[in-house]
């Protein structure tokens, strides 16, 4: 009951900040649109509408110049051009001082048509220069305007934004410092629950496995071949459950550090060699072969040979499991700086990017191996991660799509290996 308190009050302090989180959010969410809606509509008023005036200003200014320069011959056209664009900057009046423009164009023009002389036809265009000058300087008082604005926008949204970061880190700090060790307490009790129900269930599946085999032996009399054939899937089955049995509980002791470890200079040839031991029968199956090859400066490491060779026990299972039959897998050791590089390379399907750090989590398979020699328990590669952390080490995958998979565990050289 009380871890299920601890994880409820967690759950509300993380929901709690992250409310907040998402509150502010929004609101420079809104901020921001508010002021580039603002923009795009002022926007929309400099180009469109001043532009509109400015374009039909030179059309009619046009127009007039053709009616002086070719009289009647080109007249009915350009009439048709200044009364369309008279009507339409009539419609299209934004500015102080445009409208008594327009009524002076049309009021000059208008004189124009009755005698058509140079003299009006020139104040018809300079009447067109005239509106065309409001509209020009209008469009550079709102650029003058729009700057200001875009100023202002962009300082409040990254002062908004800085209070969002701020907002984000003291949230993280304050989870962090109250709910690490309730956290941390619902680990430990969720692995000791792993340990205490894998440890009730060894037993009975040794006994439900070794029960099989005497049926499947004919212990308790002929069978038939059905029978025969059931037994079997028990048999196999139970195995499968005591494999992963016996991973829950070894993961559980060495996520505790609870699992000893009992270092000694090894030689890496060796350890090489006591890892394939337990896959060399399914590497044979599988058709394929193991290629070692261990580099002449390779020192002594300094490890708990029994895990360490079971953590890389574990990476060639999985390059057995995902690569092609018959196709050979490769490792490898050498010295990397500081550091003892163990490589082992498969030629598989290999493995996308989002998933190269997610294979060591526990319980993660990213598909099924090509050639059915199990499907393993998605744990292998999670305790060989815990093994090599627990030797200050590192392990990590690399792959390209198609080209297989390359994981590799690095150890310190320490000085006492050396020796």
């Amino acid at each position: 009951m009380s871890n299920r308190l601890l994880e409820r009050g967690f759950r509300v302090r993380i929901l709690t900040g992250f409310s907040l989180v998402i509150f502010l959010t929004l609101v420079i969410a809104g901020w921001s649109y508010y002021h580039i809606s603002t923009l795009g509509t002022a926007a929309e008023h400099l180009f469109i509408e001043n532009y509109r005036t400015i374009s039909y200003m030179h059309r009619m200014e046009l127009a007039v110049a053709d009616m002086q320069m070719n009289g009647s011959q080109s007249f009915d056209a350009n009439d048709a051009v200044m009364q369309k664009n008279l009507a339409l900057e009539y419609a299209n009046i934004t500015e102080p001082g445009e409208l008594e423009g327009t009524r002076t164009i049309d009021r000059d023009y208008h004189a124009f048509l009755q005698v058509r002389t140079p003299e009006i036809a020139e104040t018809v265009r300079q009447d067109c220069e005239a509106v065309l000058r409001i509209n020009e300087q209008a469009m550079f008082a709102h650029s003058e305007a729009f700057r200001a604005q875009g100023d202002f926008a962009r300082t409040s949204t990254v002062g908004i934004t800085l209070l969002l970061v701020g907002a984000a880190i003291f949230l993280a700090v304050a989870v962090s410092r109250r709910s690490l060790a309730e956290f941390q307490e619902l680990e430990r009790a969720k692995s000791n629950f792993v340990a205490t129900a894998a440890h009730e269930l060894k037993n009975p599946l040794s006994a439900i496995k070794m029960t099989s085999g005497l049926l499947a032996d004919g212990i308790a009399g002929p069978l038939n071949s059905k029978q025969a054939e059931l037994s079997v899937t028990i048999r196999n089955e139970s195995e499968r459950m005591l494999t992963l049995v016996r991973e829950l509980l070894d993961l559980a002791k060495l996520e505790t550090g609870t699992l000893q470890l009992h270092l000694q200079a090894t030689n890496m040839e060796t350890l090489i060699e006591s890892a394939i031991l337990p896959v060399s029968l399914r590497a044979e199956e599988a058709g394929m072969t193991i290629d070692v090859m261990v580099m002449r400066d390779v020192p002594e490491v300094f490890v708990d040979a029994n895990k360490m060779a079971w953590a890389i026990t574990n990476l060639f299972s999985n390059a057995i499991r995902y690569s092609p039959r018959g196709v050979p897998i490769t490792a490898e050791a050498r010295v990397i700086e500081n550091e003892i590089w163990i490589s082992v390379t498969d030629l598989g399907k290999g493995i996308a990017e989002s998933d190269l750090t997610r294979i060591f989590d526990k319980f993660v398979q990213v598909e099924e191996g090509r050639m059915g020699f199990g499907s393993g328990t998605g744990l292998g590669l999670s305790i060989a991660r815990e093994i090599v952390t627990a030797h200050e080490g590192r392990i990590w995958a690399a792959s390209t799509l198609g080209k297989g998979a390359t994981l590799t565990i690095a150890l310190p050289i320490v000085e006492h290996a050396k020796s």
